[in-house]
């Protein structure tokens, strides 16, 4: 279990996690949308590209155990793909392994799904792994499985931000019964090697269902109350001290909505998911009480989901201020990390940087004869090269920009000199102007180095055209940061609006 300073600094170095829970609107449940017959990668950029226009930087989505358990890899496939749409837009993913909740009242099942049921809110909704699977405990070793290979698969997936083991243990009247369960998840879990915390979210309220906050490294609950109903609930899960996210909240016609609910939640600095993203097959637009229902048209009131199938807001008062409270200027607080030769390799594996250092290019060459290999070629436009001496005597990045051509970096020197910073984008220009627009750029979107001279094993490196960099030097007294730069002679600079947004720490 993560330390409770260890979860704080990970809270802190996000950005207010402001999320919802995503169905595409074409499935009717989990299985509809992962399956192969029915998964629409085209329909979930287009829904994803909405949201990420609101302001939404993360999304909580239900996995089958059904699909990995028949078809693993279409299953694998498909995750894969969704990550990286989410990732595209600035939108981390927080994946739902296990579910009590069983609105269709069956198993889960493949193939073609039942089509929604008019008026019935969320009709179409089966239980992950299904009751079944879950009492029977022959199963208990591919259950286990399952953790494991998805865990050990995607653990170090940097567009995944938390795991939610299991939605609402208990729920469709199991209540106790989903103890041991459980707690064999959260020991699974933590035999893998991941680098995301592990949650299952507090709903209910009851003595069984609060042992999730004392398994999990960050508390999760639901809340769908009125506000000081949801005080009550999120200052009874404080004394935990931790961070929390609610992971389920938007009930608008319970007083549990936007303008209720999201000013308290960015106050206390509480993670939030709404439920539901676009009105689709799952009807969850409707209330929960059948008899509150038409069979056709809509409520006076939706209870959940923000868009239209047309990805109009059903509300723009409540998507504006969605967008204003995500999207409020701050000050980005980037660590400074030592340039060693890990982090070093991170940047080449990346493609930031070429590294230019003792053997690292080493080849075999036929005895008595000599062979050059090319690492690049500027192209015929940049014209001849010149050489440079850099000196920085700035305290922030206020050139951060990316060249349109490779430039080669020589440390030299330091004697006496200030502390040399260099941060460095570690996506493309497009990507981060995308996340500062949208009010999601955050500390891990950079790497600041604190740069050391004269090592032949980190010191001199190839900075690769499109990649965005600055420097900056250390506070206090002491002379100019010197280094040396040899690149194309018509090399241009693009400067990247960061407008004071990032510091060093």
């Amino acid at each position: 279990m993560w330390s409770e300073e260890k979860i704080w600094n990970w809270y802190g170095k996000n950005p207010w996690i402001v999320g919802f829970n995503y169905l595409p609107s074409n499935a009717v449940n989990s299985t509809e949308m992962w399956q192969k017959e029915s998964y629409d990668m085209t329909l979930i950029e287009k829904e994803l590209c909405a949201a990420s226009k609101i302001g939404y930087n993360a999304c909580r989505v239900f996995i089958q155990y059904l699909l990995w358990k028949e078809k693993k890899e279409e299953l694998y496939s498909n995750f894969e793909m969704f990550l990286d749409i989410a990732g595209r837009y600035g939108i981390k993913v927080m994946p739902v392994l296990f579910d009590d909740c069983a609105f269709a009242n069956r198993e889960p099942y493949l193939g073609k799904q039942d089509e929604p049921i008019k008026g019935i809110h969320n009709s179409g909704w089966t239980p992950s792994p299904g009751f079944a699977a879950e009492d029977d405990i022959r199963n208990r070793y591919l259950l286990e499985e399952y953790v494991t290979e998805t865990l050990n698969r995607f653990g170090k997936d940097e567009r995944i931000l938390v795991w939610d083991l299991y939605n609402e243990p208990g729920n469709s009247g199991r209540k106790e019964k989903c103890l041991d369960l459980l707690h064999d998840i959260f020991r699974w879990a933590r035999s893998c090697q991941i680098q995301q915390p592990l949650t299952s979210g507090v709903w209910a309220f009851e003595e069984y269902d609060m042992v999730c906050a004392e398994l999990s490294d960050i508390i999760s609950f639901h809340d769908y109350r009125e506000l000081e109903e949801s005080r009550k609930r999120a200052e009874r899960l404080e004394v935990y001290g931790r961070p929390l996210l609610c992971t389920e909240w938007l009930h608008r016609n319970a007083d549990n909505r936007v303008e209720t609910h999201m000013p308290y939640y960015k106050e206390k600095k509480i993670g939030i998911f709404n439920w539901g993203l676009v009105e689709g097959k799952s009807q969850t637009y409707l209330s929960w009480d059948a008899s509150e229902n038409t069979v056709d048209g809509e409520p006076e009131i939706w209870q959940h989901d923000i868009l239209r199938k047309n990805l109009i807001p059903y509300n723009t008062q409540e998507t504006d201020l969605i967008s204003s409270l995500i999207k409020e200027k701050k000050v980005l607080h980037v660590p400074i990390q030592d340039m060693t030769l890990e982090r070093m390799d991170f940047l080449e594996n990346r493609g930031l940087i070429i590294r230019l250092y003792p053997s690292h290019h080493r080849f075999e060459v036929e005895e008595g004869c000599g062979e050059a290999r090319e690492l690049y070629t500027s192209s015929e436009t940049a014209g001849a090269h010149k050489l440079l001496a850099v000196g920085i005597n700035r305290t922030s990045f206020d050139a951060f920009g990316m060249h349109d051509e490779n430039e080669d970096i020589f440390l030299l020197g330091g004697e006496k000199e200030k502390e040399l910073y260099m941060l460095i984008g570690l996506y493309s220009w497009e990507i981060l102007s995308m996340k500062k627009e949208r009010g999601v750029l955050c500390s891990d979107d950079f790497l600041c180095l604190r740069c050391k001279y004269n090592d032949p094993f980190v010191s001199f490196f190839t900075m690769c055209k499109g990649v965005l960099h600055g420097e900056a030097a250390a506070e206090g007294d002491g002379e100019t940061a010197t280094f040396y730069v040899t690149e194309p002679a018509g090399i241009k600079l693009t400067e990247f609006p960061l407008e004071n947004m990032v510091c060093v720490k």
